[in-house]
């Protein structure tokens, strides 16, 4: 049983000889309050008790009031500091919260949603997000070695611009082949946290990395551009970009851009730009995609790729087995975004979801013009990829099953 000492004090006079008492516990009063005459400390009771939503039935059995009870109970003194006409009106929150220490309630699962389900994509969600944060994190890295490495050398390193009020850098041929390669070995290390990937036959995940690496890329590059809130470029996980146009470059910048590099953006680059921004990045954008839903997109694009009928010529069989098997991967995660929607009460979650489905085609659009500008950009030794890209992006060679 919660107590608080409460005793009336003696009436004391203040050095002007007046004798104004707190009509709450009779102590000398401070002023008004809320609309009360009281003392510094009935009114510090009272802001809190009201911000803790204490109740007024008494915890002594209803004993506060006679002469044998030394003490108030908190709910019986907050019931007298409201009879004494303290307002809760009065009571301003913004101000007033000082000092009142707000413990933070996690939600409860509604009892109309899938607990299990609810579970399942918050987890997958979690995941992703750590194993992206780690990325940025060797991103960073990378970059401080880079600096230190053309400060030893003596050597310019890339200079940053101000872009639509932030400070980025135009995109090197070397930024394609480090980013790419960062997103690779992250793209793996995701596809080994899912347990229905790695249940798969070993030749069957190998067809489907090779082929979701692109939408992989496109995926998380169009994510990061899209949360950047910056219109007309692509950017990548380093923060560099590329403009939509040269003519939406700043004056600035266009000058001090070699010719060399003003071709390769408008003959190589400006088509996959303008496909990855228009097709990717700006639907995203637009949808405002939740981590949730970025998730749920990037699993159906993986166990998707492999669901091709083996007549396809021009497609390396799956195993049937293999193919039952993503059917039921892709209706649970699909199943468990529904559920999520009805746990966060998202009304007309069905046509929120088809709108987030629909940004699947413009991914395959644009992953096509993507990877022939990369083919290039490789075959003209503009851009040196690593193994793993090599494999994963170009099929140069059999994947290594060490990386599995």
């Amino acid at each position: 049983m919660s107590r608080e000492p409460f005793f009336p004090m003696e009436p004391k006079q203040s050095g002007s000889g007046s004798t104004d008492l707190c009509k709450i516990c009779g102590h000398l009063a401070a002023g008004f309050h809320y609309q009360c005459l009281s003392c510094l400390r009935c009114k510090t009771f009272f802001r809190r008790a009201v911000l803790q939503r204490q109740s007024t039935k008494c915890e002594n059995h209803n004993r506060c009031n006679s002469p044998s009870a030394p003490k108030l109970c908190r709910a019986c003194r907050y019931k007298k500091c409201l009879e004494m006409g303290m307002s809760i009106k009065s009571l301003q929150p913004k101000r007033d919260i000082i000092g009142v220490r707000i413990v933070e309630k996690k939600p409860k699962i509604k009892p109309n949603c899938n607990q299990e389900l609810v579970k399942f994509i918050v987890d997958l969600t979690r995941t992703d997000e750590k194993i992206r944060k780690k990325k940025f994190e060797v991103i960073r890295v990378k970059e401080e070695a880079q600096k230190l490495s053309a400060t030893v050398n003596r050597r310019e390193y890339k200079t940053c611009e101000k872009v639509n009020g932030k400070y980025l850098s135009l995109m090197a041929k070397a930024d394609v082949a480090i980013v790419t390669q960062i997103e690779t070995i992250s793209m793996l290390e995701w596809t080994n946290t899912l347990t229905e990937f790695q249940n798969l036959p070993l030749d069957d995940r190998m067809i489907l990395l090779k082929r979701f690496s692109v939408h992989h890329l496109l995926i998380e590059h169009g994510y990061y551009t899209a949360c950047s809130g910056l219109r007309d470029i692509w950017l990548i996980s380093n923060g560099s970009y590329m403009p939509k146009t040269i003519n939406e470059m700043p004056d600035e910048l266009k000058k001090n851009l070699p010719e060399a590099r003003v071709w390769r953006q408008e003959k190589l680059y400006t088509r996959m730009t303008n496909r990855c921004i228009d097709e990717v990045a700006n639907p995203f954008e637009k949808l405002k995609l939740m981590p949730q839903e970025l998730i749920t997109l990037k699993v159906i694009m993986l166990f998707s790729c492999g669901n091709q009928s083996q007549s396809e010529a021009n497609q390396l069989p799956i195993s049937e087995t293999s193919r039952q098997s993503l059917h039921q991967i892709r209706d649970k995660v699909i199943k468990a975004m529904f559920e999520y929607y009805k746990y966060i009460n998202y009304k007309n979650y069905e046509e929120r979801f088809g709108n987030v489905i629909l940004t699947i085609s413009g991914i395959f659009s644009a992953s096509t013009t993507l990877l022939e500008t990369y083919q290039i950009m490789r075959f003209f030794d503009l851009a040196v990829f690593d193994h793993i890209s090599e494999q994963l992006l170009f099929n140069t060679v059999n994947l290594d099953r060490n990386y599995l």
